[in-house]
């Protein structure tokens, strides 16, 4: 329906004037659009080739929608649990303003990776009442949606194409494909650091220039070693071991959970034994203060008069830190022991939305516009998903007041942060992710801390993780 109501669409209010990328030449171009004309509704492709066309550098493009003949019908409502969203798409909206009238943000107020969000999102698909056209969702629940071709669509056949993502980051675009289709974007390239303090590095290292904190921080080897070396003058490397395993879980070479195909037997890869074994030496070796991510104590160790050395992080991270009392000016980035990366907001578009023309649209402008990506990043210190942009922010248009470069005492983070998202591979994601990645934390909290076993912990997973996902009997621990 989407690809036969946008072919037409598209026929009939712009002449099919477009010019497909690469695949017709300028001397068949005006009889194909007369053609295309008459076949739009019926064509499979029609979508795909004719809502693209060029900007005046030769890169595909899609083209902006005409509004006239345009009523409160084609209004579209893009949803979220939070106001990032809407921040980073009015980004969009300034640049093209005879849209705003139709696009209204549904804001819910709830956690992005809960439940509740996802059976707000589920029956707002179904009720018919503001339809959500645009659906974003954080990394760890995003193939909850996207893996589902009843409730999502395929931006291919809404005009996106491979040309178009040329200046995605890898990491992004596999994420955001399944089976073949491009099911979600991202604005974000959600690279990460480690955020070290200058002041303890000048203390204890005897300098805070980011290249010789890289040089502490190379390696887990090097990593402990620091750890043993700010230990011994009074410093915890991090405020808690959970700090580390973003870092480590984005070095897994399979699904968090593979399945022979019943779902019966799942099989955990051997980062997350190597998370634990690391998290279990931070602990032991008391180069940490114990805490848990998101907590009092955790965020509290942000501030000046704490004794914790660095935060492991990623651009939008930056916020947090900033509003838990960490002080402009007084951190560095670096790169640390491995390229990784942590979170992100996928965007989604709704299987029957009512204007697949407009969410095409803004989509592309939100992830594949260079100077939109400039732009997001100069008003809200994100780092985008957009090589071309990042190469500009470094060379020149980054704002003098840039969040993020406040922040790092007027170092350039996106320095660092490209590289990284250069680096960062991961494997194929699983619909047990979001469980896997709580239940394993809570399950062996205990253990880090002496207070049960190991072989305890595994157990007490196991029996987690068999509550929380009825179809799994078995669980096996890769080696």
């Amino acid at each position: 329906k989407i690809k036969k109501a946008l072919a037409l669409s598209l026929a009939l209010a712009m002449g099919l004037s477009l010019v497909a990328c690469g695949d017709k030449d300028d001397s068949t171009t005006e009889s194909k659009s007369s053609e295309a004309t008459s076949e739009a509704a019926s064509s499979e492709d029609a979508s795909s080739e004719e809502a693209s066309s060029e900007d005046a550098s030769g890169a595909a493009k899609i083209e902006a929608p005409s509004t006239d003949g345009w009523d409160d019908s084609k209004k579209i409502y893009a949803y979220s649990w939070d106001e990032d969203f809407s921040k980073k798409m009015n980004v969009v909206l300034d640049k093209f303003p005879e849209y705003k009238d139709y696009v209204e943000f549904v804001t819910l107020g709830l956690g992005g990776t809960s439940d509740d969000y996802k059976t707000a999102i589920d029956t707002a698909l179904t009720s018919g009442d503001k339809y959500p056209t645009l659906i974003p969702a954080d990394n760890d629940v995003a193939k909850y949606w996207s893996e589902d071709d009843s409730k999502t669509a395929n931006l291919y056949d809404l005009g996106f194409t491979d040309e178009m993502l040329a200046n995605s980051y890898d990491f992004a675009k596999q994420y955001g494909t399944t089976n073949g289709e491009l099911k979600c974007v991202t604005w974000q390239a959600t690279a990460g650091s480690v955020y070290y303090r200058r002041d303890i590095a000048k203390e204890v290292l005897g300098t805070d220039d980011p290249a010789k904190v890289q040089e502490a921080l190379a390696s887990w080897d090097k990593f402990f070693e620091t750890a043993e070396t700010l230990k011994a003058a009074g410093y915890k490397i991090v405020s808690g071991a959970p700090d580390v395993k973003y870092a480590i879980w984005d070095t897994q070479s399979q699904p968090w959970v593979t399945d022979d195909g019943s779902k019966e037997t799942l099989t955990l890869d051997k980062s997350v034994t190597e998370y634990l074994e690391t998290a279990k030496k931070i602990y032991d070796g008391e180069y940490s203060n114990n805490t848990s991510m998101w907590d009092n104590s955790w965020a509290a160790d942000m501030k000046d008069d704490s004794k914790v050395f660095c935060y492991f992080g990623c651009p939008w991270f930056i916020g947090s830190m900033q509003g838990n009392g960490a002080t402009d000016g007084n951190w560095g980035a670096v790169t640390g022991p491995t390229s990784y990366h942590w979170g992100g907001t996928y965007v989604c578009v709704g299987k029957d939305t009512n204007n697949p023309e407009l969410a095409a649209f803004l989509l592309y402008e939100l992830t594949c516009d260079p100077d939109v990506g400039v732009e997001i990043t100069n008003k809200t210190g994100d780092c985008v998903n957009n090589k071309a942009a990042n190469e500009r922010l470094i060379n020149g248009e980054l704002s003098s007041d840039n969040a993020a470069q406040k922040f790092l005492g007027g170092q350039n983070p996106f320095a660092y942060f490209a590289p990284v998202a250069e680096n960062i591979k991961i494997a194929p994601l699983s619909a047990y992710d979001q469980g896997c990645v709580e239940l394993i934390q809570n399950s062996f909290s205990d253990y880090f801390q002496g207070k049960v076993t190991y072989d305890k912990a595994k157990k007490n997973f196991e029996t987690a993780i068999k509550e929380r996902y009825a179809d799994v009997k078995k669980v096996n621990w890769a080696k």
